[in-house]
This record gives C-alpha cells, sequence and structure tokens, in this order.
C-alpha cells in the first residue's frame, strides 16, 4: 500500500511541478523559472515524505505525541529558516517578472515558506491515516475469515463423529437381526468412511460425488430393511459438475431415517428429492412422525444445528431453509444457489 502511494505522490510532484513551471514561465527566462520552481516545489516534496514516512509511523502512531509535535516544529523552523532565506536570496539573484514578486518584506518571505509546508504536512497526514485505516479493516477482514474458517472446520468435525455413532449404532442394529448382511453394511460404512475423510475436508466437491455419498448412506439405511417400498429418493440432476460444501446435505437424510417411523411399514414413509434447475439446487426431505419418534434420542439435533450454522457460514444469503413439522409429517425444504462462491470458509 505504502509503495502504491509513494508511486502515486511521485507523479503528483511532477505534475505539479510541471503547473507551476507552466504558469511561471512568462515571468522570466526558463532556466530562471525552473530555478525558482525548483527551490518552492522540492522542499514541500521534502516535508511531505519526511513526515510520511518517518515522523508520523515512528512517532505519532506509536504514541509518542510530544517527540511528533517537537521533531515537527523543529523540523518546520530548520525548513522555514534555511528556505525562507533560500528565496530572500533568489528573490536578489533570480528576480521573476511579476507584480509585487520582488518588493515583499523580509518576514513574508519566512511567512510564506511556513504556509507553504502546512498543505503538504497535512495531506500526509490524512494519506497515512487512511492507509492505517485499511489496514485495520483488512486485519478485522481476516481475523474474522479465520475465525469463521475455524468455527466451520470445528463444526464439520462435530458432524462425522456424530454421522459414524449413529451408523455403526445402525450396523450393530443389523447384526442383531441378520449377520448375513453385515459385511456389505461394513463395505458401505468404508465407502462412506473415506468419502468423510478426504472429500470431507476439501472446500468444494462435485454434485455427482455428494450424491453418490448420499446414495452409500441410504442402501447402508436399506440394508436393515426386507421391505423398502415406502422409501422414496429421486434424483432429477441436470448439472453434475456443479460444486458444493462436502457433507451438507446428508444431515437432512440422516435425519429422516433416524427420526422418521419408516420400519412401520403402513403408516411410516420417508421422501427424499434432489433436483437442481440452473445453478440453484433443492433438496426436500419428508418423513412420517408418530408420537414415539416426536421423543425419540434429541442427540440428533445437534446434527441439525451443526449444519444450519455451516449453511449460514458458507452461504450466508444464498441459501434457504424451511423445517416444517406437525403430528403426521416432518419436511425440510433447502435451496442453495451453487454458483455463487461460498462465504468465509
Amino acid at each position: 500500500m505504502m509503495k502504491l502511494v509513494i508511486r502515486y505522490s511521485i507523479l503528483f510532484w511532477v505534475i505539479f511541478f510541471i503547473l507551476v513551471t507552466y504558469f511561471l514561465s512568462p515571468s522570466g527566462e526558463l532556466d530562471i523559472v525552473l530555478i525558482r520552481v525548483t527551490m518552492f516545489v522540492v522542499p514541500q516534496a521534502l516535508i511531505f515524505y519526511f513526515n510520511l514516512l518517518y515522523l508520523l509511523p515512528n512517532y505519532l502512531e506509536r504514541q509518542k505525541r510530544e517527540m511528533f509535535y517537537t521533531l515537527l516544529f523543529m523540523t518546520l523552523i530548520f525548513f522555514v529558516g534555511t528556505f525562507g532565506t533560500i528565496d530572500i536570496f533568489l528573490n536578489e539573484s533570480y528576480p521573476l517578472n511579476f507584480k509585487h514578486g520582488n518588493d515583499r518584506p523580509t518576514a513574508y518571505m519566512y511567512f510564506g515558506r511556513l504556509m507553504s509546508f502546512v498543505p503538504p504536512i497535512i495531506i500526509g497526514a490524512l494519506i497515512r491515516k487512511s492507509i492505517l485505516l485499511q489496514q485495520k479493516t483488512k486485519e478485522s477482514l481476516e481475523l474474522q475469515n479465520k475465525m469463521l474458517a475455524a468455527e466451520t472446520k470445528a463444526l464439520k468435525a462435530q458432524i462425522n463423529p456424530h454421522f459414524l455413532f449413529n451408523t455403526l449404532n445402525n450396523i450393530y442394529s443389523l447384526s442383531q437381526l441378520d449377520n448375513t448382511k453385515t459385511g456389505d453394511a461394513i463395505l458401505q460404512l468404508s465407502d462412506i468412511l473415506r468419502y468423510v475423510t478426504y472429500e470431507g475436508n476439501q472446500k468444494l466437491v462435485s454434485l455427482s460425488a455428494e450424491l453418490e455419498h448420499i446414495n452409500s448412506f441410504i442402501k447402508l439405511q436399506l440394508l436393515r430393511d426386507e421391505d423398502d417400498s415406502n422409501i422414496t429418493f429421486e434424483t432429477d440432476i441436470a448439472n453434475k459438475s456443479l460444486q458444493i460444501a462436502p457433507l451438507i446435505l446428508i444431515p437432512f437424510i440422516e435425519n429422516c431415517f433416524k427420526h422418521g417411523n419408516h420400519h412401520d411399514k403402513i403408516n411410516g414413509w420417508i421422501r427424499i428429492s434432489i433436483k437442481t434447475e440452473g445453478s440453484i439446487l433443492t433438496l426436500v426431505t419428508a418423513n412420517s412422525t408418530s408420537n414415539e419418534s416426536l421423543n425419540k434420542d434429541k442427540i440428533g439435533g445437534v446434527g441439525m444445528e451443526n449444519v444450519k450454522k455451516r449453511l449460514s457460514l458458507l452461504y450466508a444469503q444464498d441459501h434457504n431453509l424451511i423445517l416444517t413439522m406437525d403430528k403426521y409429517k416432518y419436511q425440510t425444504t433447502l435451496t442453495i444457489n451453487l454458483k455463487h462462491e461460498m462465504h468465509n470458509y
């Protein structure tokens, strides 16, 4: 940032020098005009850079106010005395031809020099303050992003053990019901854990990879059911190359199996639908409920609360989540705009 300021300020001083030379050119020979303009502009530039690059960062910004004002005052005295005296000499040796140009009192010459140094000092202070404000804003944003990224990773770390805990419970239940299916369940779990371990740590994955993970999860759940006619899973994905945050959909599907009563083949059911329209993904999960399922294991709420936080962190205004529940049905409808970049990952 400071290099950019120096680059543009040098350009400003060059333009300023040319303009002053142009306006004073009718007042004398070009060599005399150049000498007078040089002795007017260069001291202003010197005090500008001395204040901007040395006094402000080393004293005022380090809360050494008394030292800053003392050094600034001494600098002004030196510059006003030195270049005011030079002005008097130049007026006598290299006069310019403009009205009242050569008959000014000595005190006026020194006062004029003092006034010429005030704008560069003030402008330098304003530039430095602007730079500090931008730096603080940038640091604040970086800190906020790091905190959000850490929170997102922490939420994912909570989701993975939560998911594993529920899956192992399912495999245990399956082993009690049908030992012949336990091996298949372990293979499905292996695929799921591979996805969670590798793709789950990525910022984004393809939508097709996320769908394969969801398929593996559903197959694992269906191993426990001889009759899965009351469970439907439909997809209508026009563009599977769309990118999505990993493990963002699975908690909604997991909730259907964990908190629904789909084992009741008469009254229980699960319906899952995932479709895309352009870049908009819509997930609808619905399951039947009963008094027993409504009062079931509240630990499942951890996964749902975490995914809500992840959605807020990663997709901010680019998602909409609607949850509805009554004594017959629990439904979630999630829409995400997958074309927009995720926020503060």
